[in-house]
């Protein structure tokens, strides 16, 4: 019979974690984050708790892939943080070169009841969705009365009293312009409208911008 001195058994160290597997997991982990944090402005803002637009969304969702890539960098190259980074500043870029204002509103679908002409807000913008201003009830307009809206990307439309005298100056980068029933579709769409006696008596400015989508002008 052998006897064993279990004093003499060297210990098994430890299994030590794989740095390829946590190579790969590190940059969707950050992915995560970056996710995560751009949903929950997101909310902010559609619940009121906040006021921000798509640009600054962007921004900090391009600066926080940054400085993950920063305490990453010893660990690898990680090509798809790069990758995902690069696009979140192309995005943020292309937001903050937009020629419109409508990338500096919020993000979903908003409704505008407009019933005088004191309501009228300076501006109205909307980033990503559905902008309408209602102003078939207004009765009170008078030829210096002026409307601006944007959108970045989606849809606009204004609604103005049957038989008022309405002047559009609308801007597209790419989309269609439909404005009474005249369709433009395209990319760098700039066009003016005035209907018959506009300037002889009541009327509405209208001043109409979109980065990308549609924008309508009709009455009712």
């Amino acid at each position: 019979m052998t006897m064993v001195d279990e004093s003499q058994r060297i210990p098994t160290p430890p299994a030590l974690p794989d740095p390829s597997t946590r190579n790969r997991a590190a940059p969707r982990f950050v992915v995560g984050i970056v996710m995560v944090l751009i949903g929950g402005l997101w909310l902010l803002e559609r619940t009121g708790a906040v006021d921000l637009n798509v640009t600054s969304v962007l921004a900090l969702g391009t600066m926080t892939t940054g400085v993950a890539l920063m305490f990453l960098a010893r660990d690898g190259m990680h090509l798809g943080l790069v990758v995902f980074g690069t696009i979140l500043g192309l995005l943020t870029l292309v937001t903050l070169a937009a020629p419109f204002e409508g990338f500096q509103g919020g993000i979903g679908d908003r409704t505008f009841l407009i019933g005088t002409v004191d309501e009228i807000e300076a501006d109205y913008n909307l980033s990503i969705g559905k902008l309408v201003l209602d102003l078939s009830t207004v009765d009170d307009f008078d030829v210096e009365t002026t409307l601006s809206a944007s959108i970045g990307m989606g849809e606009l439309l204004v609604v103005v009293p049957e038989g008022t005298a309405v002047s559009v100056d609308a801007r597209i980068g790419a989309g269609q312009l439909e404005v009474f029933g005249e369709l433009v579709d395209g990319v760098g769409i700039d066009r003016s409208f005035a209907s018959p006696g506009f300037g002889d008596g009541p009327g509405i400015e209208l001043d109409l911008a979109a980065f990308a989508g549609r924008v309508e002008v009709r009455d009712e």
